[in-house]
């Protein structure tokens, strides 16, 4: 058996290495904790058995995700969605987002809703949430 020593690997992470854009624009301004988030909403498979122990795998080939990028108020960002054309309903919206590890897109996200918007004495912040048809998470 291997000693661990000889096979350990040190990493890095960088959160500076992590790119978002929509439609062209990166995120200029973050906030605390995690940048995005990226959830997809069925399995890639389901498998059944029947009463006699026959078991079925079903490939599904549903991509939906809801994307939520997690801006300051204040980013250009923001901005470009607080006008009426970039959030109505019918806009669709391209998302990259390039980690050190990953890179996440979709050419069909949609503008869930304006989001809960408050003030107070932290840095304002906003959860901009995006349904998308399709999504694809690969190797960067």
């Amino acid at each position: 058996m291997a000693s661990l020593t000889k096979t350990a690997q040190d990493h890095t992470w960088d959160i500076a290495d992590v790119i978002i854009e929509i439609d062209g624009v990166a995120l200029d301004l973050a906030t605390t904790g995690d940048l995005f988030t990226c959830s997809f909403d069925q399995d890639n498979i389901t498998i059944s058995v029947d009463v006699w122990g026959n078991g079925m795998r079903v490939i599904n080939h549903n991509a939906e995700a809801t994307i939520t990028v997690n801006s300051s108020r204040m980013s250009n960002m923001w901005r470009k969605f607080l006008k009426n054309e970039n959030n109505e309903r019918l806009a669709e919206h391209k998302i990259n987002i390039l980690t050190p590890m990953e890179r996440i897109t979709s050419s069909s996200a949609s503008f869930v809703k304006i989001p809960d918007l408050n003030a107070g004495n932290e840095a304002p912040t906003v959860a901009m949430q995006f349904k998308c048809i399709r999504a694809d998470a690969a190797a960067a």
